[in-house]
C-alpha cells in the first residue's frame, strides 16, 4: 500500500512569495504556469533515430540500480507513482535460431534481463528452436526443404494453386491415357510388322506417333517446369521419372518400327528388279537400324517401376517388355541368317557347294539318310548352275573308284562304304569332309563346302509360301503332307522304273528357287525366321573350306560339331542310326532320361535311360517296319561303364562281310578308337572326338515300346563346398526327343545357384524336362550344411 504526504499548504505559501521560473510572474509556480502548459502542447513532434542494429548510448542511466535517498528531516521523501511506459525492443530471430542450434545461450545485450516480458519472449524462442531441431532431426533435409517450399507456395497462393491442381489432375489423366494408347498401338504395330501386315503396321504406327506427339506437346507447353520440380520431390518423383522413361522408350520403339516397316516394304517393292539375296540385304540394312532403337527402348523400360503405373496396365507393361526382348533376339538372328547367306553366296569368285538332302524319317548321325543331292554353283550372290541328279545319291555308286571297309555297324547294310552312308560321324564337319571325299572319288571334282538340308526344311518353307502345285507330277504339296507324297512318288512313281526315282526332288527344288524370288512382303520376315530356326535346330548344317567363314558359322551354332568340354564337365549326346528300318523313324517317339548322382565321396555316377515307342502299322512297308537302330551314347572321355541292359543284338547273319582286299578307311581310324566291350551287355566302347562312346542295338517293332539304359562313372569328382556341377547336352540333328535330367547330391547339400530359371530346384539338386530342340547347358552350385 502506498502512502502520500499532504503538501498543498506548502505549495500555496511558496507560490505567494516567489516568482514563476517560466514566466517570472508572482502568484504561481512552474507546475501551474499557463505558459509552460502552452509550450507542452505545441511540442508534438519528437525526432527519432532508427538503426538496423541497436547501439547502446553512452548516456544510458541504469535504472535497475536504485539508490535510497536519506531525508534531512528523517522521513521518507514523497515519490509519485509513475506508470510504466512501453519500450521498443529489437529481437534478432535469426541469431536466436543459430544460437539454439549450437546449443548456445548467450543473452542479447539489447534486452533488459530484468524485464519480465523479454524473459518470456526468450523462453518462447528457445522452445521454438528446440522444436525446430527435433523436427529437422526426424526428416531428411531434402524432404523438409521441398515440403516447406510447397507449403509456402500453397499458403501464398491458395486459390490459384487449387485451380491449377484441378487442371493438373485432368491433364495427368489425359497424359496417361494417351501414353497407354500409344503403347498399345506400338504393340499392335510390331505384331503386324512381324506378321508382315504392312498397312496395319503403318496405321498403328501413325496412331502411336500422334498420341506421343500430343503428350509431348502438352508437357512442353504447360507443365515442363512442374515436371522438373515434381521429378525431384519424394513419392511423386518416382512416378514422374518412370513416365518420362516410358515416353522416351515409346519414341525409340516407334522409330524402330519405322525402320522395320520401311525395310519390309522396300524389300518387297524391289522384287521385280532384284534377286532374292539383294532383297534380303535391303531388309538387313533396315533391321540393323531398328535393333539399336529397340535395345535403347528396352533399357529405358528397365528403369520403369511397374508399381508406379495404373494397376490395370501393369501386366500389359510386363508383357510388352517380354515381347521386345524376344523381338530383339529374333531380329538379330535374322540379320545373322542374311549375313550367312551373303557369306555363302556372295563371293566375287565362283563357288561350288554340294547340297545333301537328309531324310530324318530314316535317322542317320547327322540328321537322316542322304537320298538326294545337288551341285550348286554361285557367284556374287547369284545361282549360276543347279544340278540335281535324278538318281539321287545312288548315281555315284557306279562311279566310286575306291573300296573301303565301312564302320562295323554299317556292315549290316552294306559291305562297302559309299556316298549315301558317308554321314556316319555325328560331328558334322567330319562327316562333311567324308561326304566331299566320296564325291571327289566318284566325280573327280572338289567342292568348296557341304550343306546338309533336312527334309523338315521343306515343311517350313511350304508353311510360309503356301501349297506348291507341281503340274508335271500332278501333285499339290503342303506343309502337312509334302514329305509323305514325295516319298510315295519316289518309291512307286513312274520315274523309278526309268532309274530316275529322285527326279521329282530336282523338279520341286527348282520350283522353290524360282518362287523365292517373287515372295511378297508378307512372307519375307517369316521365311528368314524359319530359316533361322532351321539353322539353330540343326536342320541346316554348313561346312566350308574357308576357315574364316567356318569359324563365323561355328560361332553362330550352324556347323553341327561335337563341342569340346572342360575336364570336370559332364556331357551327353544320344545318337541313333536307323539301319534297315526303312522310314520308320517317322512313327518313333523317344524319351531320354539322364540322372547324375553325386556320391558321398564326391564321385559321380550317371544313368541314361532311352525309351522308344513305335506307333506305326506293321502292314505299312515304309513306316511300319521294325525300327532297327544302332544307338551311341557320347559321354565324358574316360567314363567307365558300370552296367547296361535292354539291348537286342541283330543276328550275325544280318551283317555283310567286306571283301578281304577292301582297305581300312583312314578317317575312320582317326576318329574312332576301339576300347573294348562290356561283357554283361555286349556294349561296344570306343573313343571318338575326345569323348567315350557306348554303342549297342535297339529294335523297336510297330506297336511296341522299348527301354534301354546305361550306368557309368564319370572320370572326375565334384569340388569341395561350394560344389559346382555342369552338364552340356547336344541334340542329334533330325530328332526332337523328350529329355529330362536330374542332378542329385547327398543329404545335407542344397542348391545356392543355377544357370537357368526354367530348371526346377529341389532340396538337394536340380531337375529340368522339355523337348530337346537345341543344345542345352545346365549348371548348379551346391553348398553343404555345417551339421554334415
Amino acid at each position: 500500500m502506498n502512502y502520500k504526504k499532504n503538501t498543498s499548504s506548502l505549495k500555496n505559501k511558496t507560490a505567494i512569495n516567489r516568482p514563476c521560473s517560466v514566466c517570472q510572474k508572482i502568484g504561481h509556480i512552474k507546475t501551474d504556469c499557463p505558459v509552460a502548459e502552452a509550450r507542452a502542447i505545441r511540442a508534438t513532434h519528437v525526432p527519432v533515430h532508427f538503426s538496423r542494429k541497436p547501439r547502446q548510448s553512452a548516456h544510458v542511466v541504469t535504472l535497475s540500480q536504485k539508490k535510497s535517498i536519506n531525508s534531512p528531516l528523517n522521513f521518507p521523501i514523497f515519490s509519485e507513482i509513475t506508470p510504466e511506459q512501453p519500450k521498443r525492443v529489437v529481437i534478432d530471430f535469426a541469431s536466436l535460431v543459430k544460437k539454439a542450434n549450437r546449443n548456445e545461450a548467450e543473452p542479447n545485450q539489447d534486452i533488459d534481463s530484468e524485464s519480465s516480458d523479454i524473459v518470456s519472449k526468450k523462453s518462447f524462442l528457445k522452445r521454438i528452436a528446440a522444436s525446430y531441431i527435433e523436427f529437422c532431426a526426424r526428416l531428411e533435409l531434402r524432404f523438409f526443404v521441398w515440403t516447406a517450399f510447397a507449403l509456402v507456395v500453397l499458403l501464398l497462393v491458395p486459390y490459384p494453386a487449387f485451380s491449377y491442381y484441378q487442371k493438373l489432375r485432368h491433364d495427368s489423366n489425359y497424359l496417361v491415357s494417351e501414353s497407354v494408347n500409344a503403347f498399345l498401338s506400338l504393340q499392335s504395330s510390331t505384331a503386324a510388322a512381324l506378321a508382315t501386315n504392312l498397312p496395319q503396321a503403318q496405321l498403328d504406327l501413325n496412331v502411336a506417333l500422334n498420341s506421343f506427339g500430343n503428350v509431348e506437346a502438352m508437357i512442353e507447353k504447360e507443365h515442363r517446369a512442374l515436371i522438373y520440380i515434381a521429378s525431384i520431390l519424394p513419392v511423386v518423383g518416382e512416378k514422374v521419372v518412370s513416365r518420362q522413361h516410358i515416353l522416351a522408350a515409346g519414341h525409340m520403339v516407334a522409330l524402330g518400327n519405322t525402320y522395320l516397316v520401311k525395310g519390309i516394304g522396300e524389300a518387297a517393292a524391289s522384287s521385280s528388279k532384284a534377286d532374292f539375296l539383294e532383297r534380303m540385304n535391303i531388309l538387313k540394312i533396315h533391321i540393323r537400324g531398328a535393333v539399336p532403337q529397340y535395345q535403347n527402348a528396352l533399357m529405358e523400360l528397365a528403369q520403369v517401376k511397374s508399381q508406379t503405373l495404373p494397376v490395370e496396365y501393369q501386366n500389359s507393361f510386363a508383357d510388352f517388355k517380354v515381347l521386345f526382348a524376344g523381338l530383339i533376339g529374333d531380329l538379330q538372328k535374322m540379320t545373322s541368317v542374311i549375313t550367312g547367306l551373303e557369306t555363302v553366296l556372295g563371293s566375287d569368285s565362283p563357288r561350288r557347294y554340294l547340297l545333301v538332302f537328309q531324310n530324318h524319317h530314316e535317322l542317320r548321325p547327322t540328321g537322316g539318310f542322304i537320298g538326294s543331292m545337288a551341285i550348286l554353283d554361285v557367284q556374287r550372290g547369284k545361282i549360276m548352275n543347279l544340278e540335281v541328279p535324278p538318281g539321287g545319291s545312288y548315281d555315284l555308286q557306279g562311279q566310286l573308284d575306291t573300296f573301303v571297309k565301312p564302320p562295323l555297324p554299317l556292315q549290316i547294310a552294306n559291305p562297302r562304304w559309299e556316298f549315301q552312308d558317308a554321314n556316319w560321324f555325328p560331328d558334322f564337319p567330319a562327316s562333311a569332309q567324308k561326304i566331299a571325299w566320296f564325291y571327289k572319288h566318284s566325280r573327280d571334282s572338289t567342292v568348296d563346302g557341304v550343306i546338309a538340308v533336312n527334309a523338315s526344311v521343306l515343311e517350313r518353307i511350304l508353311k510360309v509360301i503356301g501349297p506348291l502345285q507341281n503340274d508335271h507330277y500332278q501333285l499339290q504339296l503342303t506343309a502337312a503332307d509334302a514329305l509323305e507324297k514325295l516319298q510315295t512318288e519316289v518309291e512307286t512313281g513312274e520315274d523309278k522304273a526309268l532309274n530316275r526315282p529322285k527326279a521329282i526332288i530336282g523338279d520341286v527344288f527348282h520350283q522353290l528357287i524360282n518362287n523365292a524370288g517373287v515372295i511378297n512382303s508378307g512372307q519375307i520376315i517369316s521365311l528368314v525366321s524359319e530359316l533361322g530356326t532351321a539353322l539353330t535346330q540343326k536342320e541346316i548344317q554348313i561346312y566350308t573350306v574357308d576357315s574364316a567363314a567356318q569359324k563365323k558359322f561355328s560361332e553362330l551354332g550352324w556347323t553341327g560339331e561335337i563341342t569340346a568340354t572342360l575336364p570336370t564337365q559332364d556331357y551327353l549326346m544320344v545318337v541313333n542310326t536307323n539301319l534297315g528300318g526303312a522310314k520308320s523313324d517317322a512313327r518313333i517317339t523317344d524319351e531320354i532320361e539322364h540322372q547324375a548322382v553325386v556320391q558321398p565321396d564326391r564321385s559321380i555316377v550317371d544313368t541314361v535311360i532311352i525309351r522308344r515307342k513305335h506307333s506305326g502299322n506293321p502292314s505299312d512297308a515304309l513306316y511300319g517296319r521294325p525300327n532297327n537302330s544302332y544307338v551311341r551314347v557320347y559321354v565324358p572321355e574316360g567314363a567307365e561303364i558300370i552296367n547296361a541292359s535292354g539291348f537286342v543284338y541283330p543276328e550275325e547273319e544280318s551283317f555283310k562281310v567286306p571283301e578281304k582286299w577292301y582297305t581300312d578307311d583312314e578317317d575312320l581310324k582317326t576318329h574312332e578308337t576301339e576300347r573294348g566291350f562290356h561283357v554283361g551287355s555286349g556294349t561296344r566302347i570306343t573313343n571318338e572326338f575326345n569323348k567315350t562312346v557306348f554303342g549297342n542295338w535297339i529294335t523297336t517293332k510297330a506297336g511296341e515300346d522299348t527301354e534301354v539304359w546305361f550306368t557309368y562313372k564319370l572320370p572326375f569328382f565334384v569340388t569341395a563346398p561350394p560344389s559346382r556341377y555342369s552338364l552340356l547336352v547336344q541334340k542329334q540333328s533330325g530328332t526332337n526327343s523328350n529329355f529330362s535330367t536330374q542332378i542329385i547330391y547327398p543329404d545335407g547339400w542344397s542348391p545356392i545357384w543355377r544357370n537357368r530359371d526354367d530348371a526346377e530346384i529341389g532340396t538337394n539338386g536340380l531337375r529340368w524336362a522339355d523337348t530337346l530342340t537345341t543344345d542345352e547347358l545346365f549348371g548348379v552350385v551346391m553348398s553343404q550344411n555345417s551339421i554334415y
